[in-house]
């Protein structure tokens, strides 16, 4: 069996990577630089090492990271980000932002699409114009005065 997951999607990998205490941490050490398993846990002091093997495997299995072994008789092996361990510290910092939005940290006179390079989406055939309620109301009738059935009583729902 291949212990790769490379085919996991990268939403999937950064959910994962958000529910587990000190894989944002360890992404942003590998980042900057810091790429030893030992300087990792002398900058974190709460880190264990069973903590940091457990995720670096993991970053490894999800192919955010590759393994470097130092070359010559040393036993040091280096752990560096790879294409898409950056794509989701890219999704990760625009996580953060949007948290300093929401806490007022950062004032932006913005909108978040032109913030973060985003196109506005289309609007769905089923989204309702702007200033159209989704409420219903039980005496409301279609504009073409037809009556709906309900969901209970039309014998093909299930």
């Amino acid at each position: 069996m291949n212990s790769l997951l490379p085919h996991v999607g990268t939403a999937a990998v950064t959910e994962n990577m958000l529910k587990r205490r000190w894989s944002t941490i360890i992404l942003r050490h590998l980042d900057n630089g810091v790429n030893v398993p030992e300087d990792v846990i002398g900058r974190e002091p709460g880190l264990s090492p069973a903590i940091l093997s457990e995720r670096l495997r993991a970053m490894l299995r999800y192919g955010m990271i590759a393994r470097f072994p130092r070359p010559g008789p040393s036993s040091v092996v280096e752990f560096r980000l790879i294409a898409r361990g950056r794509k989701i510290l890219k999704i990760l910092d625009l996580i953060e932002q949007l948290d300093q939005l929401d806490r007022g940290l950062v004032k932006d006179d913005r909108t978040l699409e032109q913030q973060f390079g985003l196109q506005p989406r289309e609007r769905s055939a089923r989204c309702p114009p702007s200033g159209l309620s989704l409420k219903s109301n039980r005496n409301s009738k279609p504009p073409n005065g037809t009556e709906m059935p309900l969901a209970r009583s039309n014998p093909s729902f299930k």
